[in-house]
């Protein structure tokens, strides 16, 4: 069966779409700064169709809520008050990858927080030097952001580039991440990605 787990967070409503029995995740939603219109975009057919459900998600009940998930969940709620959340492979569903797709996604899940890497980085790293456009094509359809944090990839011109949750959330993201680390670990000056 699949479930749908909704809560809040600092940058609005955020959820876990699920299986049980194993527990495995399909899909992380990204922050709606209401309830309301990540319900809505969970009940839409190309969202579901994204994570691969071909039947309605239900809304687990609180007391059935496996321990995964609200471990998860409450990994996800601190992300977005600052703290950094290491990526768990063991609980996420990664049928649908081809494994190209998957050694992107490890490539990226590799990428420490407050830092930065270019789609070209990435492109290099997992042996393909001239598929950028793969990478972000890839990257587009993460079933798991802020988990694989597809949002620390950025364009060769230290732009933002593209994210499915919006170019406005993405910098914000950045921003909170960039502000921790340089407070913690260095100083440094804007959130521009230098390519030598």
């Amino acid at each position: 069966m699949f479930y749908r787990h909704i809560f809040p967070t600092y940058f609005g409503y955020a959820g876990i779409l699920f299986q049980t029995r194993p527990f495995l995740v399909k899909r992380i939603l990204l922050p709606h700064w209401n309830k309301a219109g990540l319900l809505a975009r969970t009940a839409s057919c190309s969202e579901k169709k994204r994570a691969g459900f071909t039947q309605d998600l239900s809304p687990c009940p609180k007391e059935e809520v496996p321990w995964e998930c609200l471990r998860l969940s409450a990994n996800i709620q601190a992300y977005f008050r600052g703290k950094p959340i290491k990526t768990n492979w063991t609980f996420l569903d990664i049928t649908g990858l081809t494994p190209l797709q998957h050694s992107v996604l490890e490539a990226v899940a590799d990428v420490a927080y407050g830092e930065v890497k270019t789609y070209s980085e990435i492109a290099a790293e997992i042996g393909r030097p001239r598929a950028a456009r793969f990478v972000g094509t890839t990257l587009a359809s993460n079933p798991f952001p802020v988990l694989i944090p597809c949002h620390r990839i950025i364009r060769a011109d230290g732009s933002a580039g593209g994210f499915s949750g919006g170019t406005n959330l993405k910098e914000r993201l950045l921003t909170l991440e960039r502000r921790l680390f340089c407070t913690h670990r260095r100083p440094c000056s804007g959130l521009q990605h230098r390519v030598e």
